[in-house]
């Protein structure tokens, strides 16, 4: 294989920029790479110093050497001739991948279905929670699970993906080594156990703002669709649905009342033409030409008639604990009880300001 795409990933890392726009208009990767140093000082637009560290990053580069060492600490690089034909196919697609954890996972395979779930990082709870149970149906479904290990949306996705022993990648905007945010490290470790951890940045690049959009286009480049679940007017999830519409994929987004802050983007998708996605079952039908598998069958629900009507009231609207005792006639300690019973079976989520709401994706009651 060419190695002017491991040796172009290292000398990003050491220049700290991205240099997919410069290649583009050398006639490539392989082309960019063998510029003698004066043409690629002066393409690059090079201080002394960075055409100094730039000769001696490809004075001493040594291709079998570097792969060694990556394979030396788990990691696989995946030249962009090795990248799945969909993300080959975008605007400025990686030169090539690091991919951290499962041997399995480094394949990514073409005909596995592939849905990135994304959204707010600053997320409710009803809305984690929907990506979660989202995230765990499509992999029970057999699909890879991909998103950006981020707060809220995404690492609910992750970890619902996990939840039915399904295969999850995490895109970063730093290399694999560099887990980001630190918080959700433990969640990288058990992604890297089923799936990986993917960058297309060299080892120990730290990430930065304007890593997260370019970060984005490889979510929805490795995906046949992505799902937006919450975003604000402003979120990087939009970032994401905006690729997969320019990469022509399609993109789903969760509705949500008109007086959330965080549904205001999904909302605009809904205008925009995006397809509605309430459950696993639409993405299935959007993608309905890829090789998905039966549904696991739903679990029998067993709780008492006081639950199952708490359980239906909820499916309506939200309410507190006093509008649920006033709609079902119960006393405080009762509607307590139901909405604790209710809670432990993962039925219903309580929002901030103490207002419950059914969690997503719950089967009917008979």
């Amino acid at each position: 294989m060419s190695h002017a795409a491991l040796g172009l990933a290292k000398l990003a890392g050491v220049l700290n920029r991205d240099l997919q726009r410069v290649a583009r208009a050398a006639g490539g990767p392989d082309e960019l790479w063998a510029l003698p140093p004066r043409a690629l000082g002066k393409m690059l637009a090079l201080s002394g110093g960075q055409r100094r560290a730039a000769d001696a990053v490809r004075g001493s580069f040594d291709p079998a050497a570097e792969l060694a060492g990556l394979s030396a600490r788990g990691i696989a690089f995946i030249p962009g001739s090795g990248l799945p034909l969909r993300l080959r196919e975008i605007f400025d697609p990686p030169f090539g991948l690091f991919v951290a954890g499962n041997p399995a996972a480094r394949a990514l395979d073409e005909e596995q279905p592939t849905v990135a779930v994304v959204g707010a990082r600053r997320s409710t709870a009803g809305g984690a929670d929907f990506a979660r149970r989202l995230g765990s149906g499509l992999a029970d479904r057999g699909a890879r699970v991909i998103s950006g290990l981020a707060h809220g949306i995404d690492a609910a996705a992750h970890a619902g993906a996990l939840d039915a022993d399904g295969h999850t990648l995490a895109v970063l905007a730093c290399g694999v080594d560099v887990v980001y945010p630190k918080r959700n490290r433990s969640l990288a470790q058990r992604v890297c156990v089923s799936g990986g951890l993917v960058s297309e940045y060299w080892l120990g690049t730290a990430p930065a703002p304007w890593r997260f959009p370019a970060r984005n286009r490889i979510v929805s480049g490795l995906a046949h669709a992505t799902v937006v679940v919450e975003a604000g007017e402003r979120s990087g999830a939009l970032i994401t649905a905006d690729f997969a519409a320019e990469h022509g994929r399609p993109v789903l987004a969760v509705p949500g009342a008109p007086w959330a802050a965080q549904s205001a983007g999904c909302n605009a998708l809904l205008r925009a033409g995006a397809a509605l996605c309430e459950s696993v079952d639409d993405v299935v039908d959007e993608l309905a030409g890829l090789r998905w598998r039966n549904a696991s069958p739903e679990p029998a629900l067993d709780m008492s008639e006081t639950a199952r009507g708490a359980l239906e009231e909820l499916r309506r609207d939200s309410l507190t604990v006093d509008q649920m005792g006033q709609a079902l006639g119960l006393t405080p300690a009762e509607t307590t009880a139901t909405l604790s019973e209710l809670e432990l079976a993962g039925l219903v989520v309580r929002e901030p300001g103490g207002r419950y709401v059914a969690a997503a994706a719950v089967p009917r009651t008979p």
